[in-house]
C-alpha cells in the first residue's frame, strides 16, 4: 500500500513538473517578444491610432456597472463625463445594481451633469439577476452606441481614452480592445505592491501575446467592445463569474481580433485588506478555471498553428496550473516521508522544478516591475527579499485557486461577491468562503512546517525549500489577517 502511495505521489509530482516546464518556456518566449516590443516603444496598432484621421468618430456608449460603490462612484462619473469626444456621439450609462446609499450619490451626479447637457442616464434593474453580466446586458439593450467603453466603479480613465482607442477600430475585424491599468494605492503595503506587480506582469506578457497574435485573457474594464462583435457572440454570459474572460475567449475563437494598448492607462484601486484579496482571488480562480474547461472543446477543434495552440492552452489553463501547485504542497508531506528521491528521474524532477521556479520567478518579477512601471531604486538585498516574498505570495494564491477549482468542479458558478476597495474590506458582511479560505491558510502553514521538520529529521532535504517558501507565503497572509482583525476592532 505504501509503495502504491509512493508511486502515485511521484507520478503526480512529475506531471505537474512537466506541465510547469511547458508553461515557463512558453511564458519566457512571450516575455522576450514583449521586451522586443518595448524597445520599439509602439506597436503597429498604436501607430495607426496616432495617425488615424479625425473622421473616425463612431457613436460610443460608456457603460459604468456599479454595485454598492459609495466610496468611488462619484469620481467614476466625474471621470466618464470628462472624456474628450464629440458630445453628440457619446452617451454615458450608469448601470446601478446597488442596495445602499450609492444610488443616491449616483443619481445626484447624473442629475448634475444632465443639467449641463451631458447625455447621461442612470439605469436600475428590479433584481441583480446575472450579477455584473446581467447588468451589462441590460445596459447594452438600452444603449445606442456602435461601441461600448466599459469601466468598473474603481476606475478613472484618462481624458483622451476614446480619442486614442476608437481609431484602432478602423479594422472591421477588431472586435475588442484592452488598455493598460495603473493602481493609485499600489504602495500602501506589500499586499498592494504584490497585486500591482502581479497585474503588471500579466499586462507585460499580454504585450507579447498581442504582438505575436496569440490568444490572451483580458480584463473586463478599461476596454472597448464593438457592438457588432458583442451582438454576434450573444453578449455577456452570467453562467460564469468571469464574464469578461468568457466573452474574450468566445470572441477570439470566433475569429475576431483583439488589440492591447499598454500606453493608454486608466487608474484603479486595489483591495487593501487580505479578506478582500482572498475572496477576490477565489472568485477569479473559480471563473477562470470554469471558463478554461468550458471552451476547451472549441479550442481543440479550432484550426491554428501548433505554437498558437500551445499558447492558447497556456493561457486558458494557467489557473489550473496555479491550483495544481497546491497539490504539490499537499504531496510534500507523503513525498518527504515515503520518497527519498533515490531514483534519478525523481532527483532530476526535483532539480528541474526548482530550477524552473527560479527562472520563472526572476522572469515574472522582472516583467512585473516593468509592467507595473516600478522604477524606484532600492538596495540589492531588499530587492532580492521582496522578489522572494513576491514569489512566496503565489502559494496562498494557489490555495485560493485550488478552492475555486474544486467549487467550479461541483458546479458553483454563480456565488458572486463584489470586491470592496480600500481599507473597509468586508467589515459589514463577511462571506462564508472567507472563513474556509482562512482555515485552509492555517492548515497549510502548519502542514508545511511539519513537512520541514520531518525533512530535516529524515534527511530528506529536496522539498524543504518549497515548504519553507510555503510557510513564508502563508505566514504573511496570516499576519495580515491578525493585523486586519486588530484594525477592525478599533472601529
Amino acid at each position: 500500500m505504501l509503495a502504491l502511495l509512493s508511486w502515485f505521489c511521484q507520478a503526480v509530482f512529475l506531471v505537474v513538473v512537466v506541465y510547469f516546464a511547458l508553461y515557463v518556456l512558453l511564458e519566457l518566449r512571450v516575455f522576450l517578444i514583449s521586451r522586443k516590443v518595448e524597445r520599439r516603444k509602439l506597436t503597429e496598432l498604436e501607430h495607426s491610432a496616432a495617425e488615424a484621421n479625425a473622421d473616425c468618430r463612431p457613436s460610443v456608449s460608456v457603460l459604468l456597472p456599479i454595485c454598492n460603490e459609495s466610496e468611488v462612484v462619484e469620481r467614476l462619473i466625474d471621470a466618464a463625463c470628462r472624456l474628450s469626444y464629440p458630445a453628440e456621439l457619446l452617451e454615458i450609462l450608469v448601470l446601478d445594481d446597488s442596495s445602499d446609499g450609492t444610488t443616491q450619490l449616483a443619481r445626484g451626479k447624473v442629475a448634475q451633469y444632465a443639467a449641463q447637457g451631458v447625455d447621461i442616464r442612470l439605469l436600475r434593474r428590479l433584481d441583480r439577476k446575472g450579477y455584473k453580466a446581467g447588468n451589462l446586458v441590460n445596459g447594452i439593450q438600452q444603449s445606442r452606441g456602435e461601441f461600448f467603453a466599459i469601466f468598473d466603479a474603481d476606475f478613472v480613465p484618462p481624458v483622451d481614452f476614446l480619442l486614442k482607442t476608437i481609431p484602432c477600430f478602423r479594422d472591421p475585424k477588431l472586435g475588442f480592445l484592452q488598455t493598460g491599468i495603473g493602481y493609485e494605492n499600489r504602495d500602501v503595503s506589500f499586499l498592494t505592491r504584490f497585486q500591482a506587480m502581479e497585474m503588471g506582469h500579466q499586462q507585460y506578457v499580454t504585450v507579447g501575446l498581442s504582438e505575436d497574435g496569440d490568444m490572451a485573457s483580458l480584463s473586463g474594464s478599461s476596454c472597448v467592445w464593438r457592438k457588432a462583435c458583442v451582438d454576434a457572440l450573444g453578449g455577456w454570459n452570467a453562467s460564469t463569474v468571469t464574464e469578461d474572460v468568457d466573452l474574450g475567449y468566445r470572441a477570439q475563437f470566433g475569429d475576431w481580433k483583439y488589440a492591447y494598448l499598454r500606453d493608454v492607462v486608466s487608474m484603479s484601486v486595489l483591495p487593501e485588506t487580505i479578506s478582500a484579496f482572498r475572496i477576490q482571488r477565489e472568485r477569479w480562480g473559480r471563473g477562470l478555471i470554469h471558463s478554461g474547461f468550458k471552451h476547451v472543446k472549441q479550442m481543440v477543434v479550432q484550426r491554428m498553428p501548433l505554437m498558437k495552440r500551445m499558447h492558447a492552452i497556456s493561457v486558458m489553463f494557467s489557473s489550473v496550473l496555479l491550483a495544481s501547485i497546491y497539490v504539490l504542497i499537499l504531496l510534500s508531506l507523503p513525498l518527504t516521508c515515503f520518497v527519498h528521491f533515490d531514483a534519478a528521474f525523481m532527483r532530476w524532477g526535483a532539480f528541474t522544478f526548482f530550477g524552473l521556479a527560479v527562472l520563472w520567478g526572476l522572469e515574472n518579477a522582472l516583467g512585473a516591475r516593468r509592467g507595473a512601471r516600478f522604477d524606484d531604486k532600492r538596495s540589492a538585498v531588499k530587492d532580492l527579499w521582496d522578489t522572494y516574498r513576491y514569489i512566496a505570495m503565489f502559494l496562498p494564491m494557489a490555495w485560493y485557486y485550488f478552492v475555486g477549482g474544486v467549487r467550479a468542479l461541483f458546479g458553483v458558478y454563480g456565488d458572486f461577491h463584489r470586491t470592496p476597495k480600500g481599507t473597509n474590506g468586508y467589515r459589514a458582511i463577511m462571506p462564508r468562503i472567507n472563513t474556509v479560505l482562512l482555515a485552509g491558510e492555517i492548515f497549510s502553514f502548519l502542514y508545511s512546517a511539519i513537512s520541514v521538520l520531518l525533512g530535516f529529521k529524515k534527511g530528506n532535504y529536496f522539498l524543504i525549500p518549497l515548504n519553507v517558501t510555503v510557510c513564508v507565503g502563508f505566514g504573511m497572509v496570516l499576519y495580515w489577517t491578525c493585523k486586519e482583525k486588530r484594525t477592525f476592532k478599533r472601529y
